[in-house]
This record gives structure tokens, C-alpha cells and sequence, in this order.
């Protein structure tokens, strides 16, 4: 275990000077080696001083249990994504299932030799939040004092990532931007949700001559023909997003993260 803590020094330093989100990745097998783990899971999900809104997801589950997850809709009662979002820190898995659904699920995690693990959940004070999970077919941490330190070290790798993901996503949301203002972009925003000019114009103080002349402005940056276009354009780049960002599973996620 004091093997795990100077290797957990070391990948700390690693996350912390990562650039991308590949480096975290590489990262965390690293740690999934250190702890006697078989598998990883991260998910991230971007709070308020990132828009629009991204949820990434890493991992090294196998890929048909993340199709069996997906089939059942697991992510709406899974009993580990649920504790981790009312509480901080690492906890084990023992004992959170206990529906016939839960109890479903952790019998499709023994099937893919995912039965014992642990996860620590981490949030930033924009309301981001990040969950990472370790787990195996045996036992983790099973030792005298093993499970403190093993905490302590998942921890810390937890705020490490959640901060290194935060950034490479703040910087490639600003670098892929157009320069639109923010009145061109809620015009853009308004009029993808389905509102007329007039409807824009009430609900940003405007006449809609002046939104007009936003939405005028925003097919000259980025380069369309009309109105029309710089409203797909402008979803199909991410620069307005109509969707409520509900939690989701691993096919309905950024795939660009996603391991196979």
C-alpha cells in the first residue's frame, strides 16, 4: 500500500500538469494499476463558467455492461450514481443495492467482473461535478488501514481530474468559439428554442428591429447565408444548446471521451 501513496504522489503531479484530457485518462489506468483495480470510471459534468453545458465520460468499463447500463436505463436508480450525488468524499459500494433493480445491476457487475469497488464524488464552486470510480473482481483495500489510505489518495487524484477537466474543457469551449456577443448568442439561443423576433425582442428588452440586427450580425460571423443556418451552425458547434442537460448514460454522452 505505501507503494500506492508514493505512486498516487506522483500520478497528483501528473493530473495537475495535465493539458488534455487523454492525459488524464492515461492517468487514471495508472491509478487503477496502483489500487488492484480492474477498471475505471469517470464522469464530468461542467457547472455554470462553462456554456454550453458538457458531461464527459472516460472509462474502461467493459463495453457490454455500458450497453447493458444504457438498455435498462441504469442511470436513472443506480444506487452509486445517486449516493455520490448527495455526498463527498470515497465510499465503497458494500451495501447500496438493495432494490430488485439495484440488486439487478450489481448481479450484471459480477457478470463483468466489476462486483467490488469504491467512488469519490467531487464538486467545484461552480456547481461542477465529477464521479470516479475504481473497481474488480476482488476485493479492494481489503486490509488493516488499507481502506483509509486508499480514500485519502482517490481523493485527491478526484480533485486533481475534476480540475484538469474543467480547464481543458474551459479552454477548448473558448478556443472552438466564434467571437459572437452575448446578445447575438441569446438571440441565436432564443431563436433556436423555437421564438419568434418578437418574442426575443420582450424577453431581452429589445425591438425586434434590434434583434434583427443580432441575428443579422451572427450569420456574418459565422460565415452562412441566413438566419436558418447560423441557428445549425451555431448547435451543431455548441455555441447554444437547447437541451436541459439531464443526467445521462454512456451512449448519450460525449462519445469523443468515451473508451472503448
Amino acid at each position: 500500500m505505501y507503494k500506492v501513496l508514493h505512486a498516487t504522489a506522483e500520478l497528483c503531479f501528473e493530473l495537475d500538469h495535465a493539458q488534455s484530457v487523454g492525459q488524464v485518462r492515461a492517468a487514471l489506468k495508472k491509478a487503477t494499476e496502483y489500487f488492484g483495480a480492474s477498471y475505471f470510471f469517470v464522469v464530468f459534468r461542467s457547472g455554470k463558467s462553462i456554456s454550453p453545458p458538457v458531461q464527459l465520460v472516460i472509462t474502461t468499463y467493459p463495453k457490454r455492461f455500458q450497453q447493458y447500463f444504457d438498455k435498462h436505463r441504469c442511470i436513472e436508480f443506480d444506487p452509486i450514481v445517486m449516493h455520490a450525488l448527495t455526498t463527498t468524499g470515497a465510499f465503497r459500494w458494500d451495501g447500496l443495492y438493495r432494490t430488485p433493480r439495484e440488486i439487478a445491476l450489481h448481479e450484471a457487475c459480477i457478470t463483468f467482473g466489476m462486483e467490488f469497488g469504491f467512488s469519490v464524488g467531487d464538486r467545484g464552486p461552480d456547481g461542477s461535478q465529477l464521479l470516479l470510480c475504481f473497481c474488480g473482481k476482488k476485493p479492494i483495500a481489503a486490509g488493516p488501514g488499507e481502506w483509509d489510505r486508499t480514500a485519502s489518495a482517490a481523493v485527491m487524484l478526484a480533485s486533481l481530474a475534476h480540475r484538469t477537466l474543467t480547464r481543458a474543457t474551459r479552454r477548448s469551449t473558448i478556443q472552438n468559439k466564434p467571437q459572437l456577443s452575448d446578445a447575438e448568442l441569446q438571440a441565436l439561443q432564443m431563436t433556436a428554442s423555437a421564438m419568434t423576433a418578437k418574442q426575443v425582442a420582450a424577453k431581452l428588452g429589445v425591438q425586434p428591429v434590434t434583434v434583427r440586427y443580432y441575428l443579422n450580425r451572427a450569420v456574418t460571423k459565422l460565415g452562412v447565408s441566413s438566419t436558418k443556418e447560423a441557428v445549425t451552425k451555431a448547435l451543431e458547434e455548441g455555441l447554444v444548446d437547447t437541451r436541459t442537460f439531464p443526467r445521462v448514460g454512456f451512449s448519450e454522452s460525449s462519445s469523443d471521451f468515451i473508451e472503448p
